[in-house]
Order: structure tokens, then sequence, then C-alpha cells
């Protein structure tokens, strides 16, 4: 715990701990997930990744609600609309149901006629909200430098992501080595 408290330099011990994990998350959870990469080329610190690959499974199933993080979307009666002040019904998750109709029907055309141009409407229609699986390879270090910024984020998956890691093993050199192994 003292060489945890003492940062980077004192704490290499860190980098040593590899972690591999599969991690399916919305496409705007990864937007902020691939900031942590450090390089391009294999190093200690850096995130290793796999993804299942959009450009060439994107058709290979149909597209279900499921397959979205969209669990803040709602559709209520007495909804106001903050403009006009006028009562309305919020459309968000039917608007999101009718993009997978139009997805499915550019897969289904895509998979009838291997048209490119029905292919380019199911990768430039997806919604950031959808969910993809990677496998990913880091390492206690890494994770050390992701806790203390994303354990209150406003995004869900980040504080998910941080209570994951509060319970990996000898969690307590990540998240607490501030402390420098003393009781507070």
């Amino acid at each position: 715990m003292k060489l945890a408290a003492g940062g980077p330099v004192h704490a290499k011990y860190r980098r040593m701990i590899m972690v591999y994990l599969d991690i399916t998350a919305p496409l705007y959870w990864w937007k902020e997930f691939d900031t942590y990469r450090v390089g391009v080329t294999p190093n200690p610190t850096d995130i290793e990744m796999n993804s299942c690959s959009t450009m060439h499974k994107i058709h290979a199933k149909e597209f279900e609600l499921e397959d979205f993080s969209c669990e803040h979307l709602e559709d209520f009666d007495g909804y106001k609309d903050p403009v006009t002040g006028s009562p309305s019904i919020a459309w968000f998750k039917i608007c999101l149901q009718g993009l997978i109709d139009q997805l499915n029907y550019a897969r289904e055309l895509y998979l009838q006629t291997k048209d490119k141009k029905y292919w380019w409407q199911m990768i430039q229609l997806l919604p950031s909200s959808y969910n993809q699986k990677r496998t990913v390879m880091l390492n206690y270090e890494v994770l050390a430098g992701i806790y203390p910024m994303r354990k209150e984020h406003k995004l869900d998956e980040w504080r998910e992501f941080c209570q994951w890691i509060e319970n990996l093993p000898y969690s307590e050199i990540i998240i607490d080595s501030d402390k420098g192994g003393q009781d507070e």
C-alpha cells in the first residue's frame, strides 16, 4: 500500500497484474474508454482490445431493442414540451424502435442483394447507444488511473465499471492507493 500511495513511479508492480475481460457497452461509452489508450504499440500502461467487428458483423443478426442501451429512454404521457409548455407524448423509445425497424429493413435488403449501399445505411444510421462487445486486456495500473476519475461519473456504465474494479482481488491497491496503507 505504501508503494501504491507513491503513485505510478513507485507502484510499478501494478503494471504486472494483468486483467482480461469481455465488456459489452454502448458505443458512447467506448468513445470515452478509448481515451485511456496510451499508445498504438504494446506498452505496460496500454490497454489492448479486440472488438466484435461492426464493419463485418453488423448484418449477422437482426437488430433488437435489447442490442441498445436505452434504459433511460421513456415513452410517457403527460410530458410537457419544454418550448411551448403544452402537454404531449414523449416518443423517445418509439423513435429508437423506428430506427431499429429501418436498420432491419436495410439489413434485409443487404442480405438479399449484397449491395453495399444498404450496408452503408446500417453503418451510418447506427446510434451510439448500440452495444458492442470487446475483449480487453489491461492492468491494475491502468485501473488505478481510471478509478478515481470515473467512480462518480454521470454515466451509469462508468459507475458500474468502477464497482467491478472494487470487487477485484487486491482492489485496495487500486482504490485505496492514496491512503498509503494507513487507516483513516
